[in-house]
């Protein structure tokens, strides 16, 4: 669509006289222009215009008069506003070919006045004059040239206000500051939230209280408002920069461009905040039978790149392939240095011990040694020779391949500090860069830039620092944006990918980086952990055909078929299939036709071409390039869109609309039970919505119906014959939720792993006879469903990761809210490019508040002055966050697996307690009456309980006051059968 161009034009026209009180008329020639009711001149025409707007507007609404003829009073106004994309980035013009909605640049005329109402002058007010020599206007910043000097407000313009601020001449106001900020909120049609509202409140009030603490020898100074929206593009501004990268892309019309905030510009600003630069890295934790932290997962544990080859030991630098003494008597043991790891909160070295055999023999042992940091005495210094070593399992032999390298070979991650950082004394081959490994998890997902989510689609990239805690990784705060693009003309995220590879391959190599925590500059090595996303983006990110084809999964070769004639037993769908290797997609991606045989595949000794097992020539190859990577196993399965907006959404449509379609007396009946679960203490969340709207449920929606469906459907509906059926599989579905949505597992690990296990096939189990037993023809089977089948596949990812709320993408669907936010404020020339501006921005803000450090344009280190952290913390810094950085934005957790705080101990709610004198002892289940707490113990449960998930309590009589007591989880046991309490154990977590 053709741009809509308003082009100025200058035409001399002859003025007479106003003919009535308020008329105006104008003489515009293309040197002064001269407002005919005061006579002063402007250089601008549309300085004129707003002028006469401001000032005489009054007189033209008092007497109801416009301008006469057109040709009296003839004023073309140049279109002073820039798009919101063009603040001086390198040019005002968009990149004629890059990405983005070609609408009409329509503006606003009205809205010309609002945006650039510090350009006017206004001689009569001094507060004004102030405020409008203080704010430039941005509009303006192609017609006037913008300086970076300050303006100061003097003394007496707050003097002034003071002056004629009497209550008692305000009425009905307060004084004059609410009556302005009434006009402010109600005094037209523009809306303002709550929150903005706050910010500006807190902002006007912190600013005033400067001013006032302002001693009257300095000068109190407010910036111009091209100094804050452009300061990127300003030399003399001393901001950090976000460096945002220009990159082109792929389209089905030539190549086109987007932008980018590369994750090593992210790493750069999180390494020298020091804040966060001693979170974001971490080294495998090996503690075991727990998993309570990401760096327990197997992957963490055993990948190369994960694997920290160094640690600072009494202020040495000990690495990998050092031999060292240790702090013992025996001077003929040492130690090989192979790696370095965490177990129960103690740092351990990996390695082998050596033994002095004789004086020039040493033998290094096969069997691996862990042993604790604080046991390293020195590093051994004395050269290595080869005929010196051997290797010692049940005698002497050659050095073993691992024992050579160790000894003789060089980790790829050791680089020597250049002697330009060195003092002259120091041997250059004795100083190494510090490494430090940064873990990185990706999210990619879909979203829109309209309100109704159908149109204009864009793709997403974000990336969060794997090594934070749960809570942490999961705040708006720690979620990083890379990039978004619309997608359209053959562009979409995966356009994206090469870009990404190829900074994650240098991440992978090292890169030099300052580090808050060292005070010095370190080798950052970043690999990625896992990509999180949908299923349709997991098969498009493997280079796979959609979830409709005969192949779909991702992980191995079963074959999945809706047609009727496709018939399997029950161990087909519960047992294991030929796995998609590594190898595989590799020799898939080797071919742009994807021709190449498969071996092996989808049954033993029989080689297929890869196109016809849902291989696909996409974008995605160039991710087999990473070191760190796996497509089989580092996709994992996303619990939210397989189980939730899956299997659960799934069955409880079959239930409406389906099972009791037409008997409404069921549905109303178990809708009344539903609200009057509304009374439960136990769910931090209600569930509120209508069962026949099923189908529009969200991901939260499922979250609370799940865990309370269960146990309604088994005490109020059993011998129902028309739930007789779907019943067990809502009961074998909450047992699996209950088990799966937990942050960690803190012991008996291996136990938990069988039981995920046995839930899932106890899952399919009903699922199947389901499928078989129903006579219902709309029904559709579950079994032949992808979703149900990658349930079979998340043991392996709870193994390799941890549980599998760590890998949920409801957060990452959340911060979705923020990147609409800005598109719906974008004019759409340029989104890529205005989104990224707008997330650097951010992220170099928050850089800057938090102490950080960056490089000045002078090439030298620099940070934050010392008075912005002591002025934050003098005028409440909880506050100061919370408004201005995300913290009324937050991310909702909807797991019921938030922390357990003191003030969640309510009246008349259930939970698991501990006594405060003894917090390892066996908890006890209690409710809070009052200022105590009733105990409750577990009736001996019975077959029939145990299959269908719940347990009976009864009160014992005994009590104790709840200051005596700790909370340690919430239970639920709203449902009462006299004189037992069901125990709900669908809740999250109960298991």
């Amino acid at each position: 669509m053709q741009k809509n161009i308003r082009q100025e034009t200058y035409k001399i026209v002859k003025t007479r006289p106003p003919k009535r009180q308020g008329e105006l008329n104008f003489s515009i020639n293309s040197g002064v222009f001269t407002c005919s009711e005061c006579e002063k001149e402007f250089e601008k025409p549309w300085l004129l215009k707003r002028h006469s707007k401001v000032h005489h507007i009054s007189n033209q609404m008092a007497t109801n008069t416009v301008l006469d003829e057109p040709e009296q009073a003839e004023l073309i106004v140049e279109n002073t506003i820039p798009d919101a994309n063009a603040f001086d980035y390198l040019s005002d013009k968009d990149d004629s070919s890059s990405i983005g909605d070609e609408e009409d640049n329509i503006v606003d005329e009205e809205n010309d006045i609002v945006d650039n109402f510090f350009d006017i002058e206004m001689n009569s007010n001094p507060v004004f004059n102030v405020f409008s020599d203080m704010f430039s206007s941005a509009a303006a910043s192609d017609e006037v040239s913008m300086t970076d000097d300050d303006s100061e407000i003097p003394e007496e313009v707050f003097e002034t206000i003071g002056a004629v601020n009497d209550p008692t001449s305000c009425y009905p106001f307060r004084d004059l500051q609410t009556m302005i900020l009434f006009a402010f909120i109600d005094g037209d049609n523009d809306m303002i939230s709550q929150r903005m509202l706050k910010k500006i409140l807190l902002a006007m009030n912190l600013i005033i209280k400067i001013q006032q603490e302002t001693p009257i020898e300095r000068t109190f100074k407010l910036p111009h408002l091209d100094a804050l929206l452009n300061y990127q593009a300003r030399k003399k501004s001393k901001m950090p920069v976000f460096p945002s990268q220009r990159i082109s892309v792929p389209g089905s019309n030539g190549d086109a461009f987007a932008h980018i905030n590369l994750l090593s510009d992210h790493l750069r600003f999180l390494m020298a905040n020091p804040k966060k630069s001693k979170l974001i890295s971490s080294m495998p934790d090996h503690t075991p039978n727990q998993s309570i932290c990401l760096e327990q997962g197997e992957k963490w544990r055993t990948h190369h790149l994960f694997q920290q080859p160094m640690h600072t030991v009494n202020g040495i630098d000990v690495w990998f392939g050092n031999i060292v003494y240790l702090k013992t008597n025996d001077c003929s043991i040492c130690f090989l240095v192979e790696s370095f790891h965490t177990a129960n909160k103690n740092i351990f070295a990996r390695g082998y011990l050596v033994r002095a055999i004789s004086i020039v023999c040493y033998g290094v042992e096969v069997a691996v040694t862990n042993l604790r940091v604080e046991q390293i005495s020195h590093v051994d210094t004395t050269p290595v020779e080869r005929d010196h070593y051997y290797s010692i399992s049940s005698s002497l032999t050659r050095l073993s391949s691992a024992h050579d390298f160790l000894l003789f070979g060089v980790h790829p991650m050791k680089k020597p500090m250049p002697l330009s950082v060195l003092p002259g004394n120091v041997d250059r081959d004795a100083v190494f860069y510090k490494v430090r490994i940064v873990s990185i998890i990706l999210f990619t997902d879909d979203t829109s830039s309209n309100r109704s989510k159908q149109y204009n689609p864009f793709e997403s990239w974000l990336m969060k620092c794997a090594a934070l805690p749960f809570k942490n990784r999961n705040s708006i705060a720690n979620i990083q944006f890379l990039s978004t693009i619309p997608k359209k003309d053959g562009a979409n995220g995966m356009s994206l990918l090469p870009a990404i590879v190829d900074d994650f391959k240098k991440l992978e190599k090292g890169v030099k980086m300052f580090s808050a925590e060292d005070n010095e500059y370190v080798l950052v090595v970043a690999p990625v952990l896992w990509i999180e996303a949908d299923t349709p983006c997991h098969l498009e990110l493997c280079g796979l055909l959609g979830p409709a084809t005969t192949f779909p999964c991702r992980r191995c070769y079963i074959e999945l078929r809706h047609a009727k004639d496709f018939v399997k037993d029950l161990s087909y769908f519960c047992e294991c299939h030929e796995r998609r290797t590594q190898e595989h997609y590799v020799l898939a991606n080797s071919s742009p036709g994807r021709d190449t045989e498969i071996p092996n595949a989808p049954k033993i000794g029989m080689n297929t071409p890869a196109n016809e097992i849902s291989f696909r020539d996409r974008l995605t190859g160039r991710l087999l390039e990473l070191q760190s990577f796996d497509p089989e196993k580092d996709t994992p399965v996303e619990i939210l869109h397989t189980i939730l907006l899956g299997v659960a959404k799934y069955m409880v449509i079959d239930l409406v609309k389906v099972v009791l379609k037409n008997d409404t007396a069921t549905i109303a009946r178990l809708s009344e039970f539903l609200t009057d679960y509304t009374r439960s203490t136990g769910l931090s969340r209600k569930f509120t919505q209508n069962l026949r709207h099923s189908g529009s449920f969200l991901g939260r929606d499922f979250k609370v119906l799940l865990q309370i469906l269960p146990v309604i459907l088994i005490t109020e509906f059993s011998g129902n014959h028309e739930l007789d059926l779907v019943i067990p599989c809502f009961v074998e579905l909450g047992r699996l939720c209950s088990l799966v949505f937990v942050r960690q597992v803190i012991s008996d690990f291996d136990n938990y792993i069988i039981r995920v296990d046995n839930a899932v096939k106890r899952l399919i189990r009903a699922l199947f006879d389901y499928d078989k037993g129903t006579k219902n023809k709309l029904h559709k089977a579950y079994c032949t469903k992808l979703k149900v089948h990658y349930l079979t596949h998340l043991k392996e990812d709870i193994i390799r990761f941890g549980p599998a709320l760590n890998y949920e993408t409801e957060k990452g669907e959340q911060f979705n809210k923020h990147i609409c936010k800005h598109l719906f404020h974008m004019n759409r020339q340029n989104t890529s490019r205005d989104v990224c501006l707008k997330f650097a921005k951010q992220v170099a803000l928050q850089h800057v508040i938090d102490g950080g450090s960056w490089i000045n344009s002078s090439g030298n280190q620099e940070k934050s002055g010392t008075g912005i952290e002591r002025f934050i913390k003098d005028n409440n810094e909880s506050l100061f966050y919370y408004t201005f950085f995300g913290g009324s934005r937050e991310l909702k957790d909807n797991n019921d697996t938030e922390d357990i705080e003191d003030d969640a101990i309510q009246n008349n709610s259930f939970g698991a307690f501990v006594f405060k004198d003894d917090p390892i002892s066996r908890p006890h289940i209690g409710l809070v009456s009052g200022s105590v707490v009733k105990f409750l113990s577990i009736v001996p449960r019975t077959d029939n309980d145990r299959n269908n998930n719940y347990a009976k309590a009864v009160m014992t009589g005994e009590h104790s006051d709840v200051a005596n007591m700790n909370l340690v989880c919430k239970l639920d046991l709203h449902i009462f059968r006299n004189p037992f309490y069901i125990v709900n154990l669908s809740k999250f977590g109960s298991y």
